[in-house]
């Protein structure tokens, strides 16, 4: 596939007593803007879509000037051929699957890369009413895609839907991701969206971005603390299955030069498990022989220390990989805490989730 097209934004735009600022140049096959509710990420969507205008700046897709104030260029969203995914997907109720995929196209088109992809086939002919949120949000993509935009604009399209069925739909969207060559801009809220799919991700707060860069390594910045606070941190972790036992119900996976013991899955050995563990779940302890249940004890070094109004965030290192972990100050003050310090990451086998299946 060929690279994707830089996208440089920089423009201001003001809502009320709201301004976003934005000053950064997309690179990535899938770029992420993570942050809570009201920081700007929709307004942001809205002015690179060419529905709302800013104020002033420019917008560049590749070589193309979308829009410049200076020039007084603004090309109209039709123009821009970006496709867009909302929150609810925002099907025709009257019209069939086939037909809202149809819908708006200036000529017949090939959609079938997208159905298939998306496994809709056995919809067509079925109405919204009759499908599952999750589906909804399938036939959404496909609509979409099916214009054969440049770039796909993704609003928090998992927002409406139980864990559940997030977990069922993030392998599609790898899917769109592998097969269609075209940049992603996904919105969302939550850290382990942004890990699970994104190249390159930027924290957004107060209109302003605050932090950039990799996923993983923006998960425990300092900077990001109050983000990952306000969003639901996960550690988002993609390691290789070693070994598996189905009669004792667990799976081995590797973790540098340590294992890590999850619940049974089927993933094939040598396969890439993507696995999730929450801040709160993970115990510290400074000796690694403890008698306790849990199966597994990492090895590693606290490389931030960042004190809160109620709680400690520490973000480790275990091997190459960063871990976030919430502990009280209480325990913070007992264990003598520190950046340098070494300690073990005790996790529960029933602790860690696959991401999905």
């Amino acid at each position: 596939m060929a690279d994707s097209p830089q996208i440089k934004l920089d423009f201001r735009k003001s809502l009320g007593s709201f301004t976003l600022d934005i000053n950064c140049t997309l690179a990535a096959k899938v770029s992420a803007f993570l942050g809570p509710s009201g920081s700007g990420k929709s307004t942001l969507l809205n002015c690179i879509s060419g529905t709302l205008a800013p104020d002033d700046g420019e917008i560049v897709f590749g070589e193309e000037v979308l829009y410049a104030s200076a020039a007084k260029i603004n090309l109209s969203p039709e123009k821009r051929r970006f496709g867009y995914v909302f929150q609810e997907g925002h099907l025709f109720p009257h019209l069939t699957v086939a037909q809202n995929i149809r819908y708006g196209q200036p000529k017949p088109r090939k959609s079938s890369a997208a159905i298939d992809v998306l496994e809709i086939a056995e919809f067509l002919q079925r109405y919204p009413r009759e499908l599952s949120g999750g589906q909804r949000q399938r036939v959404a993509i496909a609509r979409a895609l099916a214009m054969e935009p440049r770039m796909l604009l993704m609003d928090e399209p998992l927002a409406s839907l139980d864990s559940a069925l997030k977990a069922r739909i993030i392998p599609y969207l790898h899917h769109v991701k592998d097969t269609f060559d075209i940049p992603i801009l996904y919105i969302t809220h939550a850290f382990s969206e942004a890990m699970a799919l994104a190249d390159e991700a930027f924290l957004i707060a107060n209109g302003l971005i605050i932090a950039n860069g990799e996923p993983y390594r923006l998960l425990t910045a300092p900077s990001a603390m109050p983000i990952a606070q306000l969003t639901g941190v996960e550690n988002t972790l993609f390691l290789p299955v070693t070994a598996s036992d189905k009669a004792r119900g667990l799976t081995l996976l590797e973790i540098g030069n340590q294992s890590l013991v999850i619940p049974y899955t089927d993933i094939g050995i040598g396969e890439i498990a993507p696995v999730a563990v929450r801040a709160e779940d993970i115990i510290i302890s400074l000796e690694p022989d403890i008698s306790i249940s849990a199966r597994n004890i990492l090895k590693g070094t606290i490389q931030y220390l960042d004190v809160k109004s109620e709680y400690t965030w520490l973000s480790i290192l275990v091997e190459w990989h960063h871990l976030a972990v919430k502990v009280t100050h209480a325990a913070r003050k007992q264990l003598q805490l520190q950046e340098g310090s070494e300690v073990y990451c005790v996790i529960k086998a029933s602790a860690i989730n696959l991401l999905w299946d």
